[in-house]
């Protein structure tokens, strides 16, 4: 595949490895769950609603809460109303995360009827080209989508609206990688020459000066998406 190039795994592991801070004095807190739901999905919503859907309802969502992301912005707030157990975590009374399992029934059903009316934004819907949880094999590559990739325009199926909602879902994606210079996400994808006409791949090809995947050289499933916070670069 002419577009990706093999990188030495232990350079690339060295060149984005994430220092974490350990955090003291932490406590956990519920927050009661509401009995409202939005009419009609965000952005941000969908785009944590859908692993629910298209892996396993057995995980927990955890949103780094920094200088740009606080739980009084309104698309926080109706993410909160899609599920059952939200907690938020405090280091020294500052809160640093949010956590959100066990997607209401109410939510998973607007959800999979949106599916069936192809309303779900189509970048939301690449990320998981498959269903379930794979499992690594231990044996891996990892390459870099080259500089002679040039995307070509979104299919017919791709709107201005849809490109801005998945914008307002990247920067939100930035903000919680605010202090890093690389963003990991989760795709479920084969790595094939399908990929170039991934829309979402189109998408980092122009928002990210580097792109990386991790390959399962065994099941060729994608581990693993490394982008550059190029704000950060």
């Amino acid at each position: 595949m002419i577009y990706f190039e093999d990188i030495d795994t232990s350079l690339l592991k060295q060149k984005t490895k994430t220092e974490y801070f350990q955090y003291v004095d932490t406590n956990f807190t519920s927050v009661p769950p509401t009995s409202e739901i939005e009419d009609k999905f965000s952005p941000l919503s969908e785009y944590y609603i859908a692993p629910y859907i298209f892996k396993t309802t057995e995980i927990c969502i955890i949103i780094t809460l920094t200088d740009y992301i606080n739980l009084n912005e309104e698309k926080i707030r109706r993410l909160l109303g899609h599920f059952l157990n939200v907690r938020i975590v405090t280091s020294k009374s500052i809160p640093i995360e949010l956590r959100l399992q066990n997607l209401k029934n109410e939510s998973k059903e607007m959800f999979d009827l949106l599916i069936s009316q192809k309303k779900i934004n189509p970048f939301i819907m690449d990320l998981y080209h498959f269903h379930g949880v794979s499992t690594s094999s231990g044996n891996i590559r990892h390459v870099k989508l080259n500089s002679k990739f040039e995307a070509p325009i979104y299919g017919d199926l791709v709107t201005p609206n849809h490109i801005q909602e998945f914008d307002e879902i990247w920067n939100h994606i930035k903000g919680m990688y605010s202090d890093k210079k690389y963003v990991q996400l989760y795709p479920n994808w084969l790595f094939s020459n399908q990929l170039l006409n991934s829309n979402v791949m189109k998408y980092f090809s122009k928002a990210c000066n580097e792109v990386y995947l991790c390959v399962d050289n065994t099941t060729l499933r994608v581990n693993e998406l490394i982008l550059s916070n190029d704000e950060n670069s």
